[in-house]
């Protein structure tokens, strides 16, 4: 996964790239589930105006820490990460910052490189969502967002 430098990301004056870094520890040292979703979570909150609807570009770079954890953290983890992204489905972004500069491929549209991410992940999303032994209750999420992607973005999916 990449290494995100969150305070080189522009927000407006409410992204705090110090909590979107604090949630990235508090990932890689939890020791359980409900600490990995709780991380998952304040990540989260930290990249979004979760009240308005509205996407901060660090929610790109952030989108990957979330299909990881769909890929390798099952449980509560999963769920808050497939929530997340199921959420944030049709939101659009904040007036003002609506590209996210990718170090590796250069400026990308928020929705655009968040699709982009998902898109990449199809493969791990389609091996949760056929997972024969249940996928851990995750099944109908995968699901969904598998369909979100081929439906597109939309302000109304959301």
């Amino acid at each position: 996964m990449e290494q995100v430098d969150w305070g080189r990301i522009p927000g407006p004056r409410w992204y705090l790239p110090g909590a979107a870094q604090a949630a990235m520890e508090a990932l890689a040292r939890s020791v359980s589930a409900q600490q990995a979703a709780r991380a998952l979570a304040d990540l989260r909150y930290t990249v979004t105006n979760d009240h308005a609807g509205t996407l901060y570009p660090a929610a790109v770079p952030a989108t990957s820490v979330f299909l990881k954890a769909i890929d390798e953290r099952p449980g509560p983890p999963r769920q808050e990460a497939l929530d997340t992204l199921l959420d944030w489905w049709g939101w659009f972004p904040e007036p003002g910052f609506e590209i996210y500069k990718d170090p590796l491929t250069g400026p990308v549209g928020l929705v655009e490189g968040i699709m982009n991410r998902v898109l990449d992940a199809t493969d791990t999303l389609r091996r949760v969502a056929d997972d024969p032994s249940g996928g851990g209750g995750h099944r109908p999420g995968a699901k969904m967002l598998l369909a979100r992607l081929s439906e597109g973005w939309s302000e109304a999916s959301g």
